[in-house]
């Protein structure tokens, strides 16, 4: 998968996880939907998209949170005078173990893991419990309207 180079297009997507299939097209339907279907207050401008290995989300989750371990997703805010909505960074690498130990499709995890991100930047947070209920809420109608519309990218990774 590389960067679109559609200028036009809503999302950026860079694939940084070499062991990742995906269709850029498929991902970048995956927002198109939820602009227009999932009723959240979204940014405009462009999203930037970035699949990354274990390795990576652990280093910017260092850099920026000070904590050094793997974690699924990180959104940043954009700039709105830039026509930047944010960046998503997510790891398919953390979704395929939470997958395989909680029996949960692998599609689904990292399209959720999209979705939260983009609920971030939204938002919606989820630092306290009400806010956890309502980011919990919001991912449940966001990926029930993808479903709807069958707009969840089927992802494949290689396993080692």
């Amino acid at each position: 998968m590389n960067d679109s180079p559609n200028e036009s297009k809503r999302a950026q997507i860079s694939n940084l996880c070499p062991s990742l299939t995906a269709d850029p097209q498929q991902v970048e339907a995956l927002f198109e939907i939820l602009d227009r279907f999932g009723g959240f207050d979204a940014p405009g401008g462009e999203l930037s998209i970035a699949f990354v290995s274990k390795s990576e989300i652990s280093r910017i989750h260092e850099q920026f949170m000070q904590d050094p371990t793997a974690t699924d997703v990180i959104t940043f805010p954009g700039d709105s005078d830039e026509d930047l909505a944010g960046e998503i960074c997510v790891c398919p690498e953390v979704a395929l173990e939470y997958s395989e130990s909680n029996q949960v499709e692998f599609s689904q995890e990292l399209a959720l893991y999209l979705v939260h991100g983009y609920l971030h930047l939204c938002g919606f947070n989820d630092e306290t419990d009400t806010q956890r209920r309502s980011m919990r809420n919001a991912e449940s109608i966001a990926m029930d309207n993808l479903a709807r519309h069958q707009a969840i990218p089927q992802f494949r990774i290689a396993i080692d």
